[in-house]
Parts: C-alpha cells; structure tokens; sequence
C-alpha cells in the first residue's frame, strides 16, 4: 500500500516538475524570439553603418569584425551562439560611438545622424526585452538547477539557458550634436505637442 502511494507521489512530482521545466522553457523561447527580433533590427543597420565608417577609413579592423560576426549564418545560429555574437557586437558598436563622439565631421553626416536615431531606438527595445528574457531565464535556470530537480531535469533532457548578460552598466546611447535646422524642428514638435 504505502509502496503505491509513494508511486503516486512520485509520478505526481515528475508530472509536475515536467510541466514547469516545459513552461518556463517554452516563455523563455517565446521571449527570445522578440528579443532576436530586435537583434536582427539592430544587424540590418549594421550595413549602413559600416559602409559609413569604411567612407571615412575608420576603425577597419571593428568594422571587418562586425562583418564576420553578421554573415549569413548568423540566423542558422543557435540562441546561445546568437546571445554570445550580439555579446560581442555590443562591444564592437560601443567602440564605434566612441571614435563618432571624437569625429566631427562624422557627426555632421545627415546619414549617420539618421542611423544613430534608428539605433538607439533598437537599443532601447532591445534593453525592454533583454530584461523579460533574462528575468524568465533565471527562473528557469533556477527550476533546472536546484536540487534535487537537477536530477529529474537531465533526465528529461531540460539544461540550463544562455542569459543576456552584458557587462557594463547599460547599452550605450550616443550623444550627438543635432544639425540646428533639425533642432529647431524638434523644439517646435515639442512645443506642439505641450501646447494640446
């Protein structure tokens, strides 16, 4: 008798835990493939870019990084493979921001003005989705890693996930001096908008 209760126990528990490690696996892929989204937003205006800096023979050996990181087997990646390129493309960009901050000329370029605004935008959704994903990840890290369901997770094939991790403080967002006729664009937008 106490045989079969402890089976019931038993089955309960796996039953239970297999449902956890599914639903916290499949959120956490759920929110990834929003935040690869905003990734492959952010790649798509990597070209532009590039071409920007090859204009001006700056930073060859970044721009020839970046390059190689975003070729085409960039989306047959896995999402571990893909959080660690976009690891390493943070670095790459911040690095380019911070020889745009030095250059003058490169910050009077209505096209590079225009492909700093679309960036930072994705940066900000990016930032939005890199914090729900990792939030998610680390609860089901958690679930797959404490004892003893770190037993029962090998065992049903559920390992931990790849986190988001960016070691600085948060993305880098470039300041830059915006044209005056644009400036002033922007002031009489805001003033609108406070006037309603």
């Amino acid at each position: 008798m106490w045989i079969v209760i402890i089976i019931i126990i038993l089955v309960c528990y796996v039953y239970g835990m297999y449902n956890l490690f599914n639903h916290l696996s499949n959120k956490s892929d759920r929110h990834f493939v929003e935040l690869d989204t905003y990734f492959q937003k952010r790649i798509n205006l990597l070209p532009t870019l590039v071409n920007i800096f090859k204009q001006y023979n700056l930073e060859k050996d970044t721009i020839d990084r970046i390059l190689f990181l975003t070729k085409d087997d960039y989306l047959k990646q896995t999402s571990k493979e893909k959080i660690i390129t976009n690891i390493e493309l943070n670095k790459l960009i911040d690095r380019l921001w911070e020889i745009a901050d030095s250059n003058i000329i490169l910050k009077q370029n209505p096209v590079f003005l225009n492909v700093i605004k679309q960036f930072n935008l994705v940066e900000e959704e990016i930032v939005v989705a890199k914090k729900y994903y990792n939030e998610i990840v680390k609860k089901y890290n958690r679930a797959v890693n404490i004892f003893p369901n770190n037993l029962l997770s090998k065992i049903l094939k559920f390992y931990p996930k790849q986190i988001y991790d960016v070691d600085e403080q948060t993305r880098k967002v470039i300041k830059t001096e915006l044209p005056k006729r644009e400036a002033v664009i922007l002031e009489e937008k805001k003033e609108e908008e406070d006037y309603f």
